[in-house]
């Protein structure tokens, strides 16, 4: 076996039991901890992931052939994986491990879930319940051993079942062992090689005195050809962000590739290659030293496709050097610089649209006065000497939550808050800036969001001590109904209304006209981070009986799925817990946890 998988595989072991003397791994089960962590994660520190992992691995009796389930939250991206610590694996084994996964995916959609165990059973609803409408069906299946096996072959027998999921990826030894490597080093490159472009003079050249470039048009058998050579040996190492699948826009990519390769040009942004040095050569680019920084998915797609259109066309590039030969370190920072910049040139989301907007600016600027920098572009400099930094659509997602008491269309749909105008003008067009009330309010909001995330931080092992774990489950996954209760208590604790009429009608906090003004920063006793810890303990435990009671009633299917819509909130979780807190014990243990929400 491998040195490198082989030493990884001890250090998984040796770190479970340096947290946990009562944590002790085979090497099957330390082997799903390292797919989760290199591919998943792709963390070469075990220590900053480790307790997230722990809670995905679902292998055991009853698992329906998953080993692990990973949500990646960039993507909406559900990744299943399956993974054989053995070389005796066969091409048939992969697939019949293939086709189990996809039986029970199929046995989730139709709801026959009985012979399921239960950490299987929850996390994979509670995955499948995340994908919005728009991502439905963006789901990964992963395949690992340690068998050399010919993935071209199993992908052949597979071509009839990769319908059904959006990926099928399958690792073998070497792959491992290059991932690994790849993320410990992550500076090897392409040594030589050369691209064709489309014309002999059609260069656009640009230099300064420390760098030059050039940009080409570059043939697509040529990037293929570099791919099919190169794509685990370099050619991506650069890249910071990799290759992140996104359904609908590899989809685009692909029609185009199928049936309108002369307009490839227009329709895509392009590569960016970093090299040490370039040499022009007729209809020829010989490049030195390289790596693809920025076109990952492009040159992966072009690289992968099986269509049936093999016309040639030309794909917009820009080579990028230093004029003089420079020290290794000097030419990595200097790739580095490049990789920034490019991948930080993200798709347009619905926030960037208003980050211009004059309500936006203004309320950067009034926020900065107090040492608060709000964020409204992407990759914009932090101001200096500021206390805590938020971003736009998270301070969206917080008000919308606690003011207006909409806790799901935060979670499940955060970009409506700046595409739809309503919501815009409820969140943002409050006048902050000219009453004093509402800017102290904000502040507070922001102040107790910090000491939120903090508190969730450093007390992640202490709370999944705490709690069991479902209650740790609903923890993770209710930031925004927490946060909805919190503007509850701030309701409840100021008599702004009354538990008996939230009783009659639990709509009526939809309805009423919210009162601002400061609250955690009137208290002025110390231990406001243990007030806070209890009052989320409260609160998860309320929400962890009315889950459970709606889940054996088949009224929900996971925990997304309790949080998922306002209306559930509303007419359940609202419901539930002002019902608790009518009783007389309940209310003053909560009114003891709640003084921090207290105005002047």
């Amino acid at each position: 076996m491998s040195n490198i998988i082989n030493r990884e595989i001890k250090e998984i072991i040796a770190y479970g039991t340096s947290t946990n003397p009562k944590i002790s791994l085979s090497e099957d089960q330390a082997f799903n901890v390292l797919l989760l962590q290199y591919y998943c994660f792709k963390e070469s520190d075990i220590s900053k992931v480790w307790y997230e992992i722990l809670s995905m691995i679902t292998d055991g009796k009853d698992d329906g052939g998953i080993d692990a389930i990973y949500f990646d939250e960039e993507d909406s991206k559900i990744i299943i994986l399956q993974n054989k610590y053995s070389n005796a694996i066969q091409v048939q084994d992969v697939v019949n491990e293939i086709n189990k996964i996809i039986a029970t995916m199929n046995d989730f959609k139709e709801a026959h879930t009985g012979s399921y165990n239960k950490k299987t059973k929850r996390l994979l609803q509670e995955s499948l319940d995340r994908l919005t409408d728009e991502n439905e069906g963006n789901v990964e299946i992963l395949f690992s051993s340690l068998a050399t096996i010919d993935i071209h072959k199993i992908k052949s027998k597979l071509l009839g079942i990769e319908d059904r999921v959006a990926y099928i990826t399958v690792l073998n030894k070497g792959n491992i062992e290059e991932m690994i490597e790849k993320l410990q080093l992550q500076h090897e490159v392409v040594a030589e090689d050369s691209l064709y472009i489309d014309n002999t003079k059609n260069v656009l050249k640009y230099a300064s005195d420390q760098h030059k470039g050039i940009f080409v048009n570059v043939s697509s058998e040529s990037i293929s050809r570099l791919y099919n050579k190169y794509n685990q040996k370099g050619l991506f190492n650069l890249n910071i962000r990799r290759y992140i699948r996104n359904k609908n826009v590899d989809d685009g990519i692909k029609n185009t590739l199928d049936n309108n390769r002369d307009e490839f040009w227009f329709l895509n942004n392009g590569l960016t290659i970093a090299c040490t040095d370039f040499v022009e050569d007729g209809n020829k680019i010989r490049l030195y030293n390289f790596s693809i920084v920025n076109g990952g998915q492009t040159t992966n797609l072009i690289g992968e496709y099986k269509g049936k259109n093999r016309d040639e066309f030309y794909i917009p590039c820009k080579i990028v050097s230093s004029v003089d030969e420079v020290s290794s370190q000097d030419t990595m920072k200097f790739f580095n610089t490049i990789a920034e910049a490019t991948n930080s040139q993200k798709p347009i989301q619905p926030k960037d649209l208003k980050s211009n907007s004059p309500e936006m600016r203004s309320l950067q600027t009034l926020l900065l006065k107090h040492r608060v920098f709000l964020e409204i572009k992407r990759g914009e400099k932090t101001a200096k000497d500021i206390n805590i930094k938020i971003k736009n659509d998270e301070l969206a997602q917080l008000i919308f939550s606690f003011v207006n008491q909409k806790p799901g269309t935060s979670r499940s749909n955060k970009n409506s808050l700046f595409n739809n105008n309503k919501f815009y003008k409820q969140i943002f067009f409050k006048r902050y800036s000219s009453e004093v009330e509402k800017t102290e309010f904000l502040l507070d909001l922001i102040e107790l969001n910090d000491r939120y995330n903090t508190l969730q931080k450093k007390f992640k092992a202490e709370l999944s001590d705490q709690f069991n774990l479902e209650q740790a489950n609903i923890f993770n996954n209710g930031k925004f109904v927490l946060f909805a209760l919190f503007g509850l208590s701030y309701r409840i604790i100021n008599e702004d209304v009354e538990i008996s009429s939230l009783k009659s009608n639990s709509s009526l906090i939809e309805d009423d006209d919210f009162i601002y003004g400061p609250f955690i920063s009137n208290y002025k006793e110390d231990d406001i981070e243990q007030k806070l810890k209890d009052l989320i303990t409260f609160f998860v435990n309320i929400l962890d009986e009315e889950y459970t009671n709606q889940y054996e009633n088949k009224k929900v299917t996971s925990v997304s799925n309790f949080f998922k819509t306002d209306k559930k909130y509303i007419n359940d979780i609202l419901k539930t817990t002002v019902n608790k807190l009518g009783r007389t014990y309940l209310y003053k243990e909560f009114l003891e946890y709640g003084q921090i929400f207290k105005r002047k």
